[in-house]
């Protein structure tokens, strides 16, 4: 009883949402990422969004700077975008103050693949902790369904509800995706017959958060 309470008051607070603050790695950087956010702003009860993605990043990145190699991604309140090989990764704590968001939305966790339990753990709970205080809603989106090593999400989304699930919505991704059998990369949905798989998994993200 208490825990629909507890989800029907989160729901309640998000229908009414007014500025929301999207981060994530490489899937964000790619076609999921970009429909999430145009799918954001064009919600009636969302009047700001600002989406950064970092590719290769984990939470620690989001404190540190950490130089991407592989692909950086952003689009302001204003709907200005920005594209680059390589950037450093926005500071977390800068940009919660810039944008003072109603909702944070992070899509990280495949890049804990090689790190321990321990520190994945931590490293999410230490980004949780900072959107706590600033009294925003937390909703976390898993890892998508990969070819390359699908075994690692058994591993990674329980870190995940293990670190943020006191806190934050967890959205499993991986629930909602099925990487295609040939093409790609094995874990990115940036090619063609990826995209549409993308598109999907943003839109199921958006209705769950939102509650359409």
């Amino acid at each position: 009883m208490f825990k629909f309470i507890a989800i029907l008051a989160f729901s309640l607070s998000l229908a009414h949402a007014k500025s929301v603050l999207i981060i994530g790695d490489s899937h964000a950087v790619g076609p999921f990422g970009w429909e999430f956010d145009r799918l954001v702003r064009e919600l009636p009860q969302v009047t700001r969004t600002a989406t950064y993605a970092s590719c290769g990043s984990i939470a620690q990145w989001w404190v540190t700077g950490q130089q991407t190699p592989c692909g950086y991604w952003e689009r302001s309140e204003a709907g200005i975008e920005v594209s680059k090989p390589t950037a450093a990764t926005p500071i977390f704590s800068e940009l919660l103050k810039k944008h003072q968001p109603d909702i944070v939305v992070v899509e990280l966790s495949g890049n804990y693949q090689q790190r321990s339990d321990l520190f994945s753990v931590e490293d999410m709970r230490a980004m949780v902790q900072q959107i706590r205080t600033q009294g925003a809603q937390c909703f976390w989106i898993t890892t998508p369904h990969t070819r390359l090593h699908p075994e690692r999400i058994a591993r990674l989304v329980p870190l995940v509800h293990a670190a943020v699930g006191d806190y934050c919505q967890v959205f499993e991704s991986h629930l909602v995706t099925q990487y295609p059998e040939r093409g790609g990369d094995g874990i990115h949905y940036w090619f063609a017959a990826g995209i549409p798989i993308a598109k999907a998994w943003a839109r199921a993200a958006v209705e769950q958060i939102f509650n359409q």
